[in-house]
């Protein structure tokens, strides 16, 4: 136990990874801080209408005191995304977040307290050491140590565990009743984000949101051991992300869908670099790899170089793993999906397309 607790304790790892983590946070907790920013201005000060403190009455801020809350959590939130003290700023972000729910249980939503939690765990990693608007992209040392991202990821877990559990617990959202109901509420948001109604009228049907239900239940509590997995998290990863897509695009869940798959990031693995991409410049697709891939590879998994071509005859691209393997053609466009975030949506069929190539590329090496 005392070996594990120092293996936790001391374990150190390239902190690159978290820069866009971190990035993303900020932007959550500017959009929120600006969203009651704009209540503020438009309803008035919660305090002089009915609301439940969770602390004592005198503990309430005042409305100025209140109102100049709000436009330090805006700056402070510029400051975790750009990456000025963004360690300090995410901790005082949590505790102004945090605070102003206890003032108000009304404004108390799940989403908004996962949001403040990673953010303080977030200001215990090493997240300050990428996606920095004022110094160098990539300062030295990248190294920090790692005890806190494994907290973060923990409380990953323990959302889908309480998520999927309180639902199994409860015979009505076995049934598919909870979530029917939801669906016919919010059908006329799904259908505004361009869900066509037939699919809305098909998850509304009690035989089908009852599947769908007991679907969700299973995927939340498979999600919090999947993901600590290494030969399943990127199957975890890559189905977690269909499955909040689907949340948000038929529910109203405010940012809830967005913050679950920016955390997701916590469990990239943290390899700078690691991987090679070589194109050839003077190929339309070596051309294309090129500029996409340097320009989506948020969290720098790949060494992009382009080669000089010559009279040999040979591929646009060649990616190199981890493991000094080549990969060309569609196990390399399935290798740059797997690892580039906004392809990764498209990783699944197209790694499944490149395992019936000769060598196969259906793997989670790599």
């Amino acid at each position: 136990m005392l070996a594990a607790l120092a293996r936790f304790r001391d374990e150190l790892e390239d902190g690159y990874v978290l820069g866009p983590v971190r990035a993303a946070v900020g932007a959550l907790l500017g959009w929120h801080a600006l969203v009651a920013a704009e209540e503020l201005a438009k309803i008035g000060y919660f305090g002089d209408t009915f609301h439940v403190a969770m602390i004592p009455e005198a503990l309430v801020p005042a409305p100025r005191v209140y109102a100049v809350v709000l436009a330090a959590r805006v700056c402070l939130a510029v400051m975790v995304a750009i990456g000025v003290w963004a360690r300090p700023a995410l901790a005082v972000s949590a505790a102004l977040g945090l605070w102003l729910l206890l003032c108000d249980r009304n404004q108390f939503h799940h989403n908004r307290y996962s949001l403040y939690a990673y953010a303080l765990l977030l200001s215990l990693t090493p997240c300050d050491r990428s996606w920095r608007a004022t110094e160098p992209a990539v300062p030295a040392p990248r190294l920090g140590p790692w005890w806190g991202v494994r907290l973060a990821q923990l409380q990953v877990s323990l959302v889908y565990l309480a998520s999927g559990g309180s639902k199994l617990l409860d015979p009505d959202w076995r049934d598919g009743l909870v979530l029917g109901d939801r669906i016919a509420r919010y059908a006329h948001v799904a259908i505004a984000k361009g869900v066509p109604p037939a699919v809305v009228d098909l998850l509304a049907r009690p035989d089908f949101a009852s599947a769908t239900a007991k679907l969700a239940i299973m995927t939340e509590l498979v999600l919090c051991i999947a993901l600590w997995l290494r030969p399943t998290r990127v199957v975890a990863l890559w189905w977690g992300v269909w499955f909040h897509v689907v949340i948000q695009a038929t529910s109203k869940v405010e940012t809830f869908s967005v913050l679950a798959l920016s955390l997701y990031g916590v469990f990239v693995t943290p390899d700078y670099r690691a991987r090679r991409l070589r194109f050839d410049p003077s190929r339309f697709w070596g051309k294309l790899a090129g500029v996409v891939v340097p320009a989506l590879d948020w969290f720098a998994r790949f060494q992009v170089e382009p080669w000089e071509p010559d009279d040999q005859r040979g591929h646009s691209v060649v990616l190199v793993r981890r493991d000094g393997e080549r990969a060309t053609g569609v196990r390399a466009v399935a290798m740059i999906a797997r690892c580039v975030p906004l392809l990764f949506p498209l990783w699944a069929p197209i790694a499944l397309l490149a395992s019936f190539t000769r060598r196969g590329d259906l793997t989670t090496r790599g």
